[in-house]
């Protein structure tokens, strides 16, 4: 109960600034429109799928999320500023590939409400997040390891600002309010993306090639870097996908996943991913 009041009290706080009145108010808005996804971010909600060799076995890590848009508020008086608050949710996991079986690893869960803002090339993001992770039955009768509960509850403030067309730079950090088991949550996060002119092949399905770096650092892994990198293609489309990326990428670091967070892992990844 005290874990339910905290969250419904942060989630106050997050829509605390915003006028009871606006010129505009939008219902069920667009997402990716104020504070546009981390590309090469892999704990970002979206659905996708990577395939890579670890340690002489294949690979994969598999997501399904999405962000949806609950209201949106423009015309606040404040400069030109829009504001939009989302609610995200994303199941991420883990699996061994082969053997007659594909070995579930682990799986973690992502439930987040942001509060989105943006003026021009500048944006925002402040998000209430909740996280867990769980292993997966076939890797605990595999190695016996039975995993410990997992489980955060945080606010992470992201702020990002588009210099030039094809260019964007962001950067923040975060905290954690609640944690099982406890430890340390302090996380620092920084980010570069680009991209290249449209091929104007298509008028219909627009692309182009981008190049996207993220890299982390969390306290509770003494302040390592977690360094997630993605080239690839974007490809554009109408109605309900607006974007499917093909793309190549880097892990070097920590994982990604919560109950093997203190391991370090490196490979290279392809993978496919579904912008709604």
């Amino acid at each position: 109960m005290r874990r339910a009041r905290s969250a419904l009290m942060s989630s106050a706080l997050l829509l605390a600034a915003v006028p009871a009145r606006a010129q505009d108010t939008s219902a069920f808005p667009e997402t990716d429109r104020i504070f546009h996804r981390l590309l090469a971010d892999p704990r970002q909600a979206q659905t996708s799928a990577r395939y890579y060799r670890q340690a002489g076995d294949d690979m994969a890590d598999i997501a399904l999320g999405n962000s949806w848009g609950m209201i949106r508020w423009t015309g606040l008086g404040l400069g030109g500023w829009q504001l939009q608050w989302n609610v995200e949710g994303m199941a991420y996991t883990r699996f061994k590939l082969g053997g007659g079986i594909n070995e579930f690893q682990t799986i973690d869960f992502f439930g987040n409400l942001p509060l989105e803002a943006r003026r021009g090339i500048f944006s925002g993001k402040l998000v209430l997040f909740h996280a867990s992770s769980h292993l997966g039955d076939d890797y605990i009768r595999r190695t016996g390891d039975l995993g410990t509960r997992y489980s955060i509850e945080g606010l992470r403030l992201l702020a990002s600002v588009e210099p030039h067309p094809f260019v964007r730079v962001y950067g923040g950090g975060g905290d954690i309010l609640h944690s099982v088991p406890a430890g340390k949550g302090g996380m620092l996060q920084v980010g570069i993306e680009l991209r290249t002119p449209d091929f104007n092949a298509s008028t219909r399905y627009p692309k182009h090639l981008y190049f996207a770096e993220d890299v982390r650092w969390l306290d509770r892994v003494g302040w390592s870097a977690t360094i997630n990198t993605e080239i690839g293609i974007r490809i554009a489309y109408s109605g309900v996908i607006r974007s499917l990326r093909v793309h190549l990428g880097d892990s070097h670091g920590h994982s990604d996943f919560g109950q093997f967070y203190s391991r370090t892992e490196n490979y290279v990844n392809l993978g496919i991913s579904c912008d709604f």
